[in-house]
């Protein structure tokens, strides 16, 4: 319906509607207040303009169905004001709504990528959390090899990747549809690639490890983390890689091999030591202090690319191939102007 669409629309600006009718220019906030709840409906040049105002195509607000999102889980959700979460869970749905229509497109191709069942890995403790990792890398066949491209993986598992151009107080969340069909992972496109494959291996283990319910968010969060150091750095490879035997310290440079073969953190590296209990207590926190020393915490050496997910844009260019939707209609699932397309790749630098 128009009027909820124009809410949602000025929610994933971010903006108040003070801030969108001073955008207008020519109508009250309490104008805009009775086209949102559905008192008044706007005519199609007023729709034009707010269309304009609020950044978005006309045919926004026209799509035909909206999705229903599952309560959504976020990392560091203190740090983030109400309007901020707001606007994320905006930007997902928006991104899931545009996923969805777009599968549909090809739906007489057969059934989807089969997804990993939310909450299907019973899990009391951060050891549980550990073998939950070494389980489901089992389930998809990963051995123990580096997982070089973690978000095309996660794709390939039925589980949707997007980018959001966030800045501080977001790392990432997970969305899913009310009947948990479809669930999307959301990460900030800002991070450096090794924090990014680890929220994104993060928000995976929120997605199918049955946490209890009474147990404290911290812990959880600790449950998460070891999952998600788990599923990217293997305690086989961590031992063969360190030892097995209980390490007074480690070098900085050991940290960085680590991070160059596996694509994570120097930190996660360290903690996997210290979760393997391979490191003694005094070796971990002299290394930690050497990381608040050299500016570590904030920016490691050799910061990694971010990994891109390539499905959804793949599926919106064989769509146009096979004059499935219209050049305009890529644009919008792109959210792009047309001139911005380059199917035909007319663009590339000599």
């Amino acid at each position: 319906m128009i009027h909820d669409r124009i809410r949602r629309a000025r929610l994933l600006r971010g903006l108040s509607l003070e801030a969108v009718a001073q955008r207008v220019g020519d109508i009250s906030k309490q104008g805009l207040n009775k086209f949102e709840k559905g008192d008044a409906t706007p005519n199609s040049a007023r729709l034009l303009q707010l269309a304009k105002a609020l950044e978005v195509k006309p045919e926004y607000f026209f799509r035909p169905d909206a999705v229903q999102l599952a309560p959504l889980e976020f990392r560091k959700l203190a740090s983030m004001p109400q309007k901020r979460q707001h606007q994320v869970g905006e930007q997902m749905r928006d991104h899931l709504e545009r996923y969805i229509s777009l599968e549909r497109c090809f739906e007489v191709d057969g059934e989807p990528a089969t997804m990993e069942p939310s909450r299907s890995m019973q899990v009391h403790s951060t050891a549980e959390a550990e073998h939950a990792a070494e389980t489901l890398r089992a389930r998809w066949n990963l051995g123990g090899d580096a997982i070089a491209h973690l978000t095309e993986l996660l794709e390939e598992h039925g589980i949707k990747v997007a980018l959001l151009d966030e800045q501080d107080g977001f790392d990432g969340a997970c969305a899913a549809t009310e009947d948990e069909s479809h669930v999307l992972i959301a990460l900030n496109q800002n991070r450096p690639g090794e924090r990014l494959r680890f929220t994104a291996a993060h928000e995976l283990g929120h997605w199918v490890m049955a946490l209890p319910e009474d147990m404290p968010e911290k812990d959880k969060e600790a449950c998460c983390n070891r999952f998600a150091g788990a599923f990217l750095y293997p305690q086989a490879k961590v031992l063969a890689e360190f030892g097995a035997h209980h390490r007074s310290r480690v070098l900085a440079v050991e940290l960085l091999n680590a991070k160059r073969r596996h694509g994570i953190s120097m930190a996660l590296a360290l903690r996997r030591l210290k979760d393997l209990n391979l490191i003694t207590d005094a070796g971990y926190q002299g290394m930690n202090i050497q990381f608040s020393a050299n500016g570590w915490r904030k920016s490691e050496p050799e910061p990694l690319r971010p990994e891109r997910p390539r499905r959804f844009e793949s599926l919106v260019y064989r769509a146009l191939a096979e004059d499935l939707i219209s050049l305009s209609r890529a644009a919008e699932l792109m959210q792009c102007p047309v001139a911005e397309l380059d199917p035909g790749l007319t663009h590339l630098p000599h």
